[in-house]
């Protein structure tokens, strides 16, 4: 079981709502099965750590109190309901504005590492699991070798379109084997340090796959 497993927001645990993101508690939703997944991931003893950017702190258009207050306390109370054990370990975000070259603004490493620090786990035992390329991208800059990315949020138009698995626990691999990979044309400098990585329809199946791939060792 990995020690560590790093989750992004938006369009992971909840549903993307584009940008500017989440100003508002009404606007949040979880994807199908986040709370379970988190909840099953804790029961594992796993530590779960959320790195989200949040650029809208910055830009004025909410407090740094509304996001951690408001929205974020209302992301928990949601994960409680869908299960009494799911809670994040802790939570990493950056309010940076895009570009400002924050260390700690994904895709740069630093939450990441703030992360591994604070729960004394290397790097090489952790798990990504994000929706963007910023997010494999802080993976791989972090030394995170395993990623997965999902469907929901952008997952699907990285992909060009393309859909994950259905199945729970079913992932695809990713590594670039077949030749040039049919990404969509609109998503620029793909960098080749992100392959391979995993594609999973969403948090609770990459969360099953997780668990199935490593229960008894």
């Amino acid at each position: 079981m990995p020690a560590l497993i790093l989750v992004d927001r938006d369009g992971v645990v909840n549903v993307d709502v584009g940008a500017p993101g989440v100003l508002s508690t009404l606007q949040l939703e979880l994807t199908p099965g986040a709370g379970r997944a988190i909840g099953q991931l804790r029961r594992a003893e796993c530590k779960i750590a959320l790195i989200t950017n949040q650029s809208c702190v910055g830009k004025g258009l909410i407090t740094e109190e509304n996001l951690v207050g408001d929205i974020h306390g209302r992301l928990q109370d949601l994960l409680f309901q869908d299960d009494e054990d799911a809670k994040f370990d802790h939570i990493f975000y950056c309010s940076s504005l895009k570009d400002s070259g924050d260390y700690r603004m994904k895709p740069n490493p630093g939450m990441i590492e703030e992360a591994a620090q604070m729960f004394d786990i290397d790097p090489s035992d952790a798990v990504m699991i994000g929706d963007a390329l910023r997010d494999l991208e802080a993976a791989a800059n972090a030394g995170v070798p395993s990623r997965i990315l999902v469907e929901t949020g952008y997952g699907r138009q990285i992909m060009g379109g393309k859909k994950a698995p259905n199945e729970h626990g079913a992932l695809e691999l990713v590594d670039g084997s077949e030749g040039k990979f049919d990404w969509n044309e609109d998503v620029e400098n793909i960098k080749p340090s992100i392959l391979p990585f995993l594609y999973a329809k969403n948090l609770y199946s990459a969360v099953q796959w997780i668990l199935s791939n490593t229960e008894g060792s």
